[in-house]
């Protein structure tokens, strides 16, 4: 008998929120977070203030939760740092994964990485949502699956390989089973909760990753907090904002979406600019303006372009000695002359283009195919000396650009010497040619770039 009812006992604690697809709506059960403070409750909402505070669910005796569905609504304040935490355990928080709730402006190298990263190996560094709002985030975990959404955009979407890349300090970070938790960070000034409820999930087979030795390398990079960006992505062909973010969120690489802003280009409005920027508002890239052409300076409204997170040009459009209008990647439109009488022509023009109130000065040292096989000679150490010099004294960032495969070696070598900062790019033209950075990461590697040589948008300047 007495076994019996012990038997029962334990079969009511664990049904509670152990059946497949039952739910538990977590912050009604305020008795089973253990912390450091007590909750601040009010009106079905959860405050927690102060930093470095932790607060743990103890769902019952042998209650763990492995595959299941969380989700919640989240209110930060301004200077809000705090952290989901999930297959973890009371006694070692560093098991188990982290989502990271911050809403801080883009730019602070010490608040990095933005809500709904999975902190050190899917980090995003874009703003979402801003402070005083409440806004919906969700979290999936179905066997080595890991799925993150916020406001119902993708965000991660990372499949845990069988030996996946984790230093000494991060070896915890795997799935398996456990509870949940919540922290607060550095800094933290208040965030709330509420709705939060958990919905177990059956048991399911595990996913393959494709390509693991690319899962590798994109993790190495999170975890030494190496912003994995594209800066220089287009909505172009078959590649749509809900492909590209579906694609941002699986890969692991944040993308800077890019509107072609000037003269004979598809913006060349101010109606038409701000419309643009409505458009994509709360999507999970960074908002980016490309300016063309040396005559957007005097087409668009500054305060309309500074809603933008950053914005850059190249030196591909421009108006000669002669009085031609040319667009370099176009031979029909372009006239070339005498290579080195062109060259000191470019090379004046990427002086005069980096004066512009742009952030990246893009498609670097390009050159019309009539002459890009000089590429070597043409650039000299003088030509290159120079443009270095134009971005240092602007304060503008080089970017690597992966398509293109440009600058060459010399010139990244060179720049990086003189503390030019570094952004990496593609320049797609459809989906196909969007690639995984490959010849970029290659440079980083070559080059030894560091996270503090890379460019990151200061969206407080």
């Amino acid at each position: 008998m007495k076994n019996s009812f012990f038997l029962l006992l334990m079969s009511l604690l664990i049904a509670s929120c152990n059946n497949e697809r039952s739910i538990c709506h977590l912050l009604d059960q305020s008795g089973k977070w253990h912390g450091d403070e007590q909750f601040i409750r009010e009106d079905g909402v959860v405050s927690l203030e102060g930093e470095y505070n932790t607060w743990v669910y103890q769902p019952g005796v042998f209650k763990t939760f492995e595959n299941f569905e969380l989700t919640t609504e989240v209110f930060t304040r301004p200077g809000a740092n705090a952290s989901i935490l999930f297959h973890t355990n009371e006694r070692d928080l560093s098991q188990g994964y982290e989502v990271v709730i911050d809403n801080s402006r883009v730019g602070n190298w010490d608040h990095l990485l933005k809500t709904g990263s999975l902190k050190s190996v899917r980090n995003i560094h874009y703003r979402m949502v801003e402070d005083s709002a409440w806004f919906r985030l969700s979290l999936k975990v179905v066997e080595n699956h890991i799925f993150i959404s916020i406001n119902g955009n993708p965000v991660v979407d990372y499949i845990e390989p069988e030996m996946p890349f984790r230093t000494t300090r991060n070896e915890g970070m795997t799935l398996g089973a456990g509870t949940f938790a919540l922290t607060t960070l550095f800094g933290n000034t208040g965030i709330s909760f509420r709705n939060m409820q958990v919905t177990v999930l059956p048991a399911a087979e595990k996913k393959r990753n494709d390509d693991p030795e690319f899962v590798r390398r994109i993790t190495e990079l999170h975890t030494r907090y190496f912003p994995v960006v594209d800066y220089h992505v287009h909505e172009k062909g078959d590649l749509t904002l809900p492909l590209l973010m579906e694609r941002s969120a699986r890969l692991g690489i944040n993308y800077g979406v890019a509107a072609n802003c000037g003269l004979k280009f598809p913006i060349e409005t101010d109606t038409q600019l701000e419309a643009y920027q409505t458009s994509i508002e709360g999507l999970p890239i960074f908002k980016a303006m490309q300016a063309e052409g040396r005559e957007w300076v005097d087409m668009f409204s500054p305060a309309l372009v500074k809603e933008f997170d950053y914005a850059f040009t190249d030196a591909m459009t421009w108006t000669n000695n002669n009085g031609t209008r040319m667009r370099l990647w176009i031979p029909e439109e372009t006239e070339v002359g005498e290579p080195h009488d062109f060259m000191e022509q470019l090379v004046a023009q990427i002086e005069k283009v980096v004066t512009e109130p742009i952030d990246i000065y893009v498609n670097p040292t390009y050159l019309p195919v009539e002459i890009a096989q000089l590429y070597d000679e043409l650039w000299t150490d003088d030509r290159i000396d120079r443009v270095v010099q134009a971005l240092v004294k602007n304060n503008v960032a080089l970017e690597i650009n992966s398509r293109l495969e440009l600058p060459g070696s010399k010139v990244i070598a060179r720049a990086r010497e003189a503390g030019v900062k570094f952004a990496l790019g593609t320049n797609n033209t459809n989906s196909e040619n969007l690639g995984r950075l490959e010849w970029a990461l290659e440079m980083v590697d070559k080059h030894q770039l560091q996270p503090s040589d890379m460019y990151l948008p200061n969206t407080d300047d």
